[in-house]
């Protein structure tokens, strides 16, 4: 039986998705809904899921008093929701969809008031907890592919639609190393005045990672099409070499894998459509026992998906200033706005 509440903020079509994921979770369940843009789709989600339903964040967090506030709206709308939870202690944990903010300072804030209130935060990367996906992550973790030195990994939505899964599942996949330098170039500066995840719809991109791996990114309208895909959003993959095998894997297609020893070629099926709703189910349950036990801690949390967003805004950097951009390394809006303007 579930012991994890949560109310889930949202009523768009991923919201709809997460309602469902709820369906199959054993450790957490959804206890509320809050939306304010459309009534009528907050009305018939709180009724289709059998869980109230309101407009006011506030007043819905002091009366249910949920464990987790999941937050799956627009992203012009991250800090307000998550300050609101860290201001009330019923809240242990605020799982997020991508992105974790538009701007640096939006981030800055947002992990300055989790650590001070002591609330975790996590970010809804649920490709993590694809079948193919996972299986292809045991295996560099396992060492099948041999020591890893390169990544070629691309999508077509932009830095903050896909992007940020991109060099999410990137840096999961090279066990979180820290990065050494990033070097990018970015075009098609139209897509920082998007009403959703504003960002530049081109970028291509060079990370450097201090356990010596190199990637290269391809991101949004430079992205390459992969064969027999129709839908935008599933031209998404990673190829991982390494000196005993590599692996390319795809989002809707396949996972196909060579052991240079022996030649041996395996592929298999790696299916988004049919496995997304289940992946955000796991990635919830998971959540869940990380609010229960900080210490199990989580593969999108707060440290992990800074890395994640830092790396994106040395991309933002490079494009903006030329040249290499050294890590550690702190970031103004600055980066952002600057390339806005040059768009202008």
């Amino acid at each position: 039986m579930a012991t994890c509440r949560a109310l889930l903020l949202g009523t768009g079509g991923w919201a709809g998705a997460h309602a469902k994921a709820y369906r199959l979770c054993s450790e957490i369940e959804l206890v509320g809904i809050c939306g304010h843009r459309n009534r009528e789709r907050l009305d018939a989600l709180a009724r289709e899921h059998g869980v109230p339903g309101g407009t006011d964040l506030g007043e819905m967090l002091d009366r249910l008093r949920p464990d987790v506030l999941d937050i799956a709206c627009n992203p012009h709308g991250r800090v307000e929701p998550i300050l609101a939870a860290c201001a009330r202690p019923c809240v242990r944990l605020v799982n997020t969809e991508k992105p974790l903010a538009l701007l640096p300072s939006e981030a800055r804030t947002i992990a300055e008031q989790c650590r001070v209130s002591g609330t975790l935060l996590t970010v809804n990367h649920q490709k993590k907890y694809l079948p193919a996906w996972a299986k292809l992550a045991a295996l560099i973790r396992d060492g099948a592919l041999g020591e890893v030195r390169f990544f070629r990994a691309s999508c077509q939505g932009n830095l903050l639609e896909q992007g940020t899964h991109l060099v999410d599942m990137l840096m999961h996949f090279n066990g979180h190393s820290p990065l050494e330098w990033v070097m990018g170039q970015i075009d098609d500066l139209d897509g920082l005045a998007k009403a959703g995840a504003s960002a530049p719809d081109s970028a291509i991109a060079e990370l450097a990672f201090a356990n010596g791996a190199r990637a290269l990114l391809e991101i949004g309208k430079v992205g390459p099409c992969y064969p027999g895909e129709t839908n935008k959003w599933h031209h998404f993959g990673i190829t991982a070499l390494g000196d005993q095998g590599m692996a390319t894997i795809t989002l809707n297609r396949t996972l196909e894998v060579v052991r240079f020893a022996t030649g041996e070629r395996t592929g298999e099926k790696s299916s988004w459509d049919e496995n997304y709703v289940a992946a955000i189910a796991a990635h919830l349950d998971d959540a869940a026992r990380y609010a229960a036990n900080p210490a199990l801690g989580h593969s999108s949390d707060l440290d992990k998906s800074l890395l994640s967003f830092t790396a994106l805004m040395g991309i933002y950097a490079s494009a903006l200033d030329g040249g290499r951009v050294r890590f550690p390394a702190d970031f103004e809006d600055r980066v952002v706005e600057g390339l806005a303007n040059r768009g202008r």
